[in-house]
This record gives structure tokens, C-alpha cells and sequence, in this order.
């Protein structure tokens, strides 16, 4: 929330005119003041040409919208920061769906149900915790076969 922390001077929205008024009316509704700008891609038959790169970036403002040349510093600035944005989202989402992967194939080995999971997460916390247990320490919460077959195939 901004009562603990001051808000940012400027929020980029990748999106256009319908996402920049989303954003403005969340920042309204929290009684401050930021600066807000989206970017979008020009849109040529209702549609926007990104991989055929066609398109040009446009600039929204509460009041205007400016197309800016490709060769524009400006423009160049905020499609970086929108592509770093972008990047960083992605490797998160890939971090995250790898996790659950390997969480889910925990819950996928033959033999090792629901509840034996539940067991191991309730004496040992979370799905991290478990990856650096020995075999003893498997098997101190549930039976030498199961311990063996989960240290084998997940660990």
C-alpha cells in the first residue's frame, strides 16, 4: 500500500488506452498522484502486426496519444524498459511452472499418495526442504519403500 511505502513517480502500462484507464482509475481510487503512460502497438486492420513488424509503438497519455519515429531516444527508453519488463515476467513464470512440475511429479510417482505428501510437508515444510533430505530422514516419516522410491525418482 503507499501509507507504507511512497508511490512511484511514473507507472509504464504495456497496453493501450483501456489498460491506461484501468491503471488510472486504481491509482484515483487510492487518492494519489502518479504519472501514467502506456505502450502500445499501432493497430493495422484491428490487429497488431507485432511479429510481422509492421506496427509502430504508440505512446498514450491521460489527454493524447503520440507516435513517436522508431529512431525517437524516448521511445526507445520505454520499449526497454517494457521488454525488460516483459523478460523478467517470463523467467518468473518459467521459475514458478518448473516448481510446480516438480511438486505435481511428486504427487505423480506410482504408490506415493496424497497423503504420504502431506505427511512428508507436514514434518518437513515445504517441496524445498524436501529435496535436501537423506533417505533416513525420508524414511523417519513414512516406510523404507516409499522413502526409497521418492529419493530415487524425485530427489
Amino acid at each position: 500500500s503507499f501509507s507504507k511505502n511512497s508511490p512511484p513517480d511514473l507507472w509504464i502500462i504495456d497496453g493501450g488506452a483501456t489498460l491506461l484507464k484501468l491503471a488510472s482509475d486504481i491509482v484515483d481510487s487510492a487518492g494519489v498522484f502518479i504519472d501514467i503512460i502506456a505502450i502500445s502497438k499501432e493497430k493495422i486492420d484491428a490487429k497488431a502486426h507485432r511479429a510481422k513488424g509492421k506496427a509502430n509503438d504508440i505512446i498514450h497519455t491521460k489527454n493524447d496519444i503520440f507516435r513517436l519515429k522508431n529512431s525517437d531516444k524516448r521511445l526507445q527508453w520505454t520499449q526497454n524498459l517494457r521488454d525488460e519488463a516483459h523478460r523478467s515476467a517470463i523467467g518468473f513464470h518459467k521459475k514458478t511452472k518448473l516448481k510446480l512440475d516438480k511438486e505435481s511429479k511428486l504427487l505423480n510417482i506410482h504408490g506415493i499418495s496424497e497423503a504420504k505428501v502431506k505427511k512428508l510437508l507436514n514434518h518437513f515444510g515445504t517441496f524445498e526442504a524436501l529435496k535436501t533430505l537423506t533417505l533416513e530422514e525420508i524414511n523417519s516419516v513414512l516406510n523404507i519403500k516409499d522413502a526409497i522410491v521418492i529419493k530415487n525418482i524425485y530427489f
